[in-house]
């Protein structure tokens, strides 16, 4: 087999979305620029992606109304019953019966079938043993849902380990309306006992995790891949420059963090952030202090310190608010290896995160950034007080993280370790590989 015969499938709830899915693009699109055979098969197509597919019974391509959602739901109810049935029951719905005609999709066929977060209700998760016995197939984990009864992030909880059930917070994402995350917790593991999967991961945190996991007897192999950013756009930039492109205050320190919009991530840990505003703005003295809050609301907004920036997808435009502020900051309670951290540190803008998850993997403290404990405003304050009132310490953990991420994090280092990662796939498979 030759390069130009690999045939790769990626699966993805959408081509719009979160980190999951902006990697899944970012690779489709580096695979589709360097002329191999792929496609993305997708729960949600909302743009024209080339060499893109639906996957039958998705949601349509547009956002519709709350009236336009019930006709939505009474619609399924008619055409799968069980889909209801299960969902009163507290069980994750995997009534997609589109999932059966993936593998026939695209022309040719694939050869590689990759697959991206698998809930966000698009795919049934029974067709894995299917699936994964008729090809190479491989699972990135973005969060750690495949190992749990129902949440994309145990926080500290152990049950995960034993059975799930008795779950401390069943409206964690991907909240469920009664406990059964034991009855989940054991479909998920009867479903991977049956199914042979090669596993990849952005962190060792969550490659242990899997490891340690239900997942760990469908595993026939794991690759640590890190994420990767375009470096061509998110990249240090004049910082007088992008503030004056953005109306931003020249003179004053700025803070940029991520506020979620309407529906706020509970994983990202933002009202630890605006706990910190008061005691940042009353202990630097002299300056003006701003939290810029991408993405954030009028209505979870306090005080005069924290100015609102619409949600912005053009990454350029992102780009240039990183560019112009002076720390990134990311007190998530749950994440992997978010890509704001990545855009923030190609960038060369100093982060202060907390450390979580895969975070302390992509964060020297000290040197590229500073690591504090989650929920700790104390700490979160002290460490952006200390990094404004020492302006060359500042400038040396941006020109760090910069040369950090130029040399780790690009999109070609992460699209070169995927085409290995497949290559070694097909070879383990007894499949020739690609030349």
């Amino acid at each position: 087999m030759t390069r130009s015969d690999l045939q790769i499938l990626q699966v993805s709830a959408s081509d719009v979305g979160g980190g999951a899915e902006n990697v899944a693009l970012t690779l489709h699109r580096a695979y589709v620029a360097r002329g191999l055979g792929a496609h993305l098969a997708l729960g949600t197509m909302r743009r024209d992606t080339p060499a893109a597919v639906e996957i039958p019974g998705g949601a349509p391509r547009t956002a519709i109304s709350f009236a336009g959602r019930m006709r939505r739901r009474a619609s399924r109810l008619l055409a799968d019953p069980g889909s209801i049935v299960d969902r009163v029951r507290g069980l994750e719905d995997f009534n997609f019966a589109g999932t059966r005609q993936l593998l026939s999709l695209t022309s040719p066929p694939p050869n590689v079938l990759h697959l991206h977060n698998l809930h966000g209700g698009y795919f049934d998760l029974r067709e894995l043993p299917t699936l994964s016995h008729a090809l190479p197939t491989v699972i990135t984990l973005h969060d750690t849902w495949l190992t749990a009864g129902h949440c994309a992030y145990t926080l500290g909880c152990p049950r995960w380990l034993t059975g799930c059930g008795e779950c401390p917070d069943i409206s964690r994402p991907m909240a469920i309306p009664r406990d059964s995350s034991a009855a989940n917790w054991r479909r998920k593991r009867d479903i991977y006992a049956r199914s042979r999967l090669f596993i990849a991961g952005p962190s060792r945190w969550v490659l242990q995790a899997a490891a340690e996991s239900i997942l760990a007897e469908a595993t026939a192999e794991q690759f640590l891949i890190p994420n990767g950013v375009d470096t061509a756009v998110f990249a240090p930039g004049d910082k007088a420059e992008a503030r004056r492109m953005l109306g931003l205050d020249p003179e004053a320190f700025l803070v940029m963090f991520t506020a979620g919009g309407e529906r706020p991530n509970p994983f990202k840990g933002t009202a630890t952030v605006l706990a910190a505003v008061p005691g940042v703005s009353a202990q630097i003295v002299g300056r003006r202090v701003v939290f810029l809050a991408l993405g954030g609301v009028e209505t979870s907004l306090p005080g005069d310190h924290v100015v609102r920036v619409p949600f912005v997808e053009d990454p350029a435009t992102v780009a240039r608010y990183l560019q112009a502020s002076d720390i990134y900051i990311h007190m998530a309670v749950g994440d992997n290896q978010p890509l704001a951290i990545l855009e923030a540190l190609a960038c060369g803008t100093p982060v202060v995160a907390s450390a979580v998850g895969g975070i302390p993997e992509i964060i020297a403290d000290g040197v590229t950034g500073v690591l504090v404990p989650m929920h700790d405003t104390d700490a979160l304050t002290a460490a952006i007080v200390s990094l404004a009132n020492d302006s060359d310490r500042l400038h040396a953990m941006g020109s760090a993280a910069a040369a950090y991420a130029k040399a780790n994090l690009t999109v070609d280092r992460m699209v070169d370790a995927y085409l290995a990662m497949y290559q070694a796939m097909l070879s383990a498979r007894g499949m020739p590989a690609p030349a």
